[in-house]
């Protein structure tokens, strides 16, 4: 009995905090709605909210008032039997055409699945616009103009413009020149400890098609596409095979290895334009 009484209480206080954390949150995004600079929000704290209060809050201003251009086409990619949170934010900008691609997966997920639906959709020639924006789909919202995406990376100079992390996990600790490399560049533009973030992304399609037939060399199906989730997982492949990357099924850590040989026509958004992450 005592122990159930502890277990509860446990529970309670657990509900009760996240309660005021999310509450938090939300007072945190009305006092800053008006000052944001960021095309999509991608913050777990934020978009986990109740969206009905969440979305209105962030995306009030303009609702049914966007409008995707013509020369960009919006990417997202699930296999959710429901409308995400993206496609909902979507609906309620009034934004209609953007295009869902569908991964019928077998067996363990990999998110190098990401890559390859996107290269064949551009491969197949059924993308006829100029650029890309590629948007993960559960977990960000749009809370502006999308043309914004076209004119950031035009402005950075560069064919792939990625958003950005403080996160280091996802098989840095693997790719220590890699890391170096980052760590240099982001300390010269004056964003020391700001890292790639795989999960927004804008790019011209020549170049997209060019960096993702790289990208998915890197990839092929040396361990069975063991799912790599975890530091131990990453770590073991990486001493399996001395050529890591390769084999691994992370796009993350796949973009992160490339970004120094594709740079300065890859860059990172380290002002958070893009993407609020």
């Amino acid at each position: 009995m005592e122990i159930f009484i502890v277990k509860s209480g446990y529970k309670f206080f657990g509900r009760l905090r996240r309660l005021f954390k999310g509450i938090g949150n939300v007072c945190w995004a009305a006092w800053q709605r008006n000052t944001m600079n960021h095309l999509i929000i991608h913050r777990d704290k934020l978009v986990n909210n109740p969206f009905s209060l969440i979305l209105p809050l962030l995306c009030g201003p303009v609702k049914g008032k966007l409008r995707c251009p013509p020369e960009l086409t919006i990417l997202l990619m699930h296999n959710y039997q429901y409308l995400t949170k993206m496609e909902l934010c979507f609906r309620y900008v009034g934004i209609e055409n953007h295009v869902v691609l569908r991964p019928q997966v077998k067996g363990l997920w990999r998110h190098t699945i990401k890559l390859e639906m996107i290269y064949t959709y551009l491969k197949s020639g059924a993308c006829k616009t100029d650029y890309i924006l590629y948007c993960d789909s559960d977990d960000a919202m749009l809370r502006d103009d999308p043309e914004k995406a076209i004119r950031y990376l035009e402005e950075e100079n560069c064919d792939l413009l990625v958003s950005c992390t403080k996160f280091t996990g996802r098989g840095y600790e693997y790719l220590p020149r890699a890391k170096a490399w980052a760590d240099k560049i982001a300390k010269e533009q004056g964003y020391p400890g700001w890292y790639l973030n795989a999960g927004v992304f804008v790019g011209r399609r020549p170049f997209l098609l060019e960096f993702l037939e790289i990208a998915l060399a890197h990839s092929r199906d040396f361990y069975n596409h063991a799912k790599i989730s975890s530091s131990e997982n990453i770590g073991m492949v990486s001493e399996w095979h001395s050529a890591f990357p390769e084999g691994c099924s992370s796009d993350q850590i796949i973009f992160r290895y490339l970004y120094p040989r594709f740079y300065p026509r890859m860059k990172i958004d380290y002002t958070q334009r893009l993407a609020l992450k």
